[in-house]
């Protein structure tokens, strides 16, 4: 394979990036790649064109007209993004986007040896979908012949930039891992380090007296009835069986007066604060059911002494050094209710899992400096969304018995019952995961640059960027920098939210704020991208001021919508899910330099837009997809998104009921 060379230059005068801001050039070694494949050139299926002079087919790297068939139906059809795979189950990022959906953007628009940029890197997953034009999967190259894509295979390079400390940290390991087989040998060591010292706090008694392990315990808040201050614990109270549910409200077991499940009083007591020195005020929480292993055999029961005991034998083990005990930074998430008590990072935890959260971080520290990252994000993997009191069980319909499962994503609840999983076992079980997620990235000749820093002032030389595919933040959707303090705490830095793009009482930023760092991103996108350059961008919201920030940052920026498309999540994460008016589809939107937006089509009415884009994107359009639709034609078309997301499901239901459309 011939060489490529990196053309990408940093800016000859800097624009002040932030002085804390971490650049790392990423020179990724080759290595042999299982399970995919080594085919180099143009997918099969698809026309070649050759490019002058250059003997190879030419690639679309640049915003092409509408009838041009070269980029295939990648802005005509709904592109599938999958939520499986190692790459996509190491970490739990919101709103993440699956890599090979990414990888056909950027195989479609770029050439090998083509840089591309992402300004909200998040998860890094952009960086991954660069390093897979390299090494294409088999569904990779199969979706690419079904799209009719001509693309080339071959190593692309990339520039992420990221303001979260734990987006950074998660960018740069999944772009750039460590050697699979040495990551897996340093992470079962650091485990059974973990072990040797803290496994007794998991130990658990079966049913017939036989020894075992914790699998993971439901705790219970206790509540005190209005009326005659009884105490009964809310497992008591609102937990039925044969069928399982969850009870709204309940009699009182003394006074036998209706009580409210939700809206009781949670009995709090007063506790000393071993990290702190100080008392606090926290939710009063017991053992309500224990579930465990013995062998083979998995098995659940009602607490029994044993485990009480050895409850209060953990809470007189000192908590390891290192543990954080920083001030939670509350901001929109915050409910007085659930949060009661939860001031600092340690109170999201139980003692116990504190502790071999502890051990396990303490354990990084004696392997090898190259793998520690690696390391410290296999444990963080299981953290926020496994360890803490976040962690849950649900009712699902037929189900004889709670399902056990993480955090809610995009959120900091924490249940009235919530869940003590075994972390080193938890941790233990992802070392495989991870390490086939490192597989996947390995190895290859192109490069990766990581900056943590704000997009309002990228540290690159004027018209460098070929390609750009980018994600940004969804207005007030999820607040990253809330969320991943949790993790961040660990790490010992958290996120500056001074440029965080998002819309947020608590950061007093509106949408003319949210707009305005908008303006500033795509204001950089433009002056970096060639002339010829093109941007993909995704974005999903159900509030027409938002799309009118998103529209008012292209115009301002000189950047028209060429083309619009509907990125098809297969699942949807529980913001999408809780959200009134949720949007499922995400508008994919297709950039080029330009002064003028497209002229927009005479559509008068609701109805008739409706029948138009359902002539034109077919019939079995979901309302949430129809939605994308119509709010990406308002933004290519230049003009407002006058509906939101229920208002818009409402008049499509009158009009179908009506036959109109």
């Amino acid at each position: 394979m011939e060489n490529y060379t990196h053309d990408v230059q940093p800016r000859e005068e800097s624009r002040g990036t932030s002085a804390h801001a971490e650049q790392l050039e990423l020179e990724l070694r080759p290595a042999n790649q299982p399970e995919r494949s080594h085919e180099v050139g143009v997918a099969s299926g698809a026309s070649a064109r050759t490019s002058s002079g250059q003997g190879r087919p030419e690639v679309t790297n640049r915003a092409l007209p509408v009838g041009d068939g070269r980029l295939g139906h990648l802005y005509s059809t709904p592109i599938p993004s999958r939520r499986s795979g190692a790459v996509y189950n190491a970490f739990s990022y919101p709103t993440k986007i699956d890599p090979e959906a990414i990888a056909l953007f950027v195989a479609a628009h770029t050439a090998p040896g083509d840089t591309v940029l992402d300004v909200f890197a998040g998860s890094g997953t952009t960086g991954i979908a660069a390093r897979l034009c390299e090494h294409p999967t088999v569904e990779m190259q199969r979706r690419a012949r079904e799209l009719g894509l001509p693309v080339e295979w071959g190593p692309r390079h990339a520039v992420l930039y990221e303001l979260g400390v734990i987006g950074a940290l998660l960018s740069r390991t999944m772009c750039d891992p460590p050697d699979p087989a040495a990551f897996q040998a340093a992470a079962q060591r650091v485990v059974t380090a973990a072990a040797d010292d803290y496994s007794w706090m998991y130990d658990a008694e079966a049913p017939d007296g036989q020894g075992g392990a914790l699998r993971h315990a439901i705790w219970s808040d206790v509540v005190a009835c209005s009326c005659c201050g009884h105490e009964v614990t809310y497992w008591d109270l609102a937990v039925g069986r044969e069928p399982l549910t969850l009870r709204k409200a309940a009699e009182c077991p003394a006074c036998k007066s209706t009580m409210s499940t939700s809206e009781a009083r949670r009995v709090t007591d007063v506790v000393h604060d071993s990290l702190t020195g100080s008392d606090s005020t926290q939710r009063r929480r017991v053992l309500a059911h224990v579930y465990g292993r013995s062998g083979s055999t998995t098995w659940h029961r009602p607490p029994q002494p044993g485990d009480l005991d050895l409850i209060e034998r953990v809470l007189e083990q000192p908590i390891p050094a290192g543990v954080p005990s920083s001030a939670i930074r509350w901001g929109d998430l915050y409910r007085s209710g659930y949060h009661q008590g939860i001031e600092r990072v340690h109170h999201f935890y139980t003692r116990r899992n504190l502790i071999a959260l502890g051990g396990l971080w303490a354990a990084i520290d004696n392997e090898p400096g190259e793998l520690r990252d690696a390391l410290r994000l296999l444990v963080l993997s299981y953290n926020a969304t496994h360890s803490t009191l976040m962690t849950r069980v649900v009712v699902k319909t037929g189900m004889k018995d709670f399902v056990l499962t993480g955090a809610q994503s995009g959120v900091l609840y924490v249940s009235s019952l919530p869940v003590e999983k075994n972390v080193i076992e938890g941790v233990r079980r992802k070392i495989e995961t991870f390490k086939s997620a490192f597989s996947t990235s390995h190895g290859g000749s192109g490069t990766v640059r990581v900056v943590n820093a704000s997009s309002t002032q990228l540290d690159l030389a004027d018209r460098s960027i070929d390609y750009v595919f980018t994600d940004p933040p969804f207005g007030g959707f999820i607040p990253y920098s809330e969320i991943n303090q949790v993790n961040e705490a660990w790490l010992g830095t958290t996120t500056d939210d001074t440029e965080e793009a998002i819309v947020s009482p608590a950061q007093r930023k509106g949408v003319s704020e949210y707009g305005a760092l908008m303006k500033r991103v795509f204001a950089e996108v433009a002056r970096v991208m060639k002339d010829d350059a093109a941007a993909t961008v995704v974005f999903h919201s159900s509030k027409p001021d938002v799309w009118g920030a998103l529209g008012g940052a292209f115009t301002s920026a000189g950047l028209v919508v060429e083309r619009t498309n509907v990125l098809d999540k297969t699942q949807v994460s529980f913001k999408q899910v809780v959200s009134e008016g949720s949007t499922r589809g995400d508008a994919i939107f297709l950039l080029a330099h330009g002064t003028e937006a497209r002229p927009a089509d005479s559509v008068g009415d609701l109805a008739r837009e409706i029948l138009d884009l359902r002539t034109l994107h077919g019939q079995e359009l979901s309302p949430q997809h129809l939605y994308s639709r119509y709010v990406a034609r308002c933004v290519e078309e230049g003009r407002s998104v006058e509906l939101n997301a229920p208002d818009f499901y409402a008049r499509l239901k009158s009009l179908d009921e009506v036959g109109v459309t």
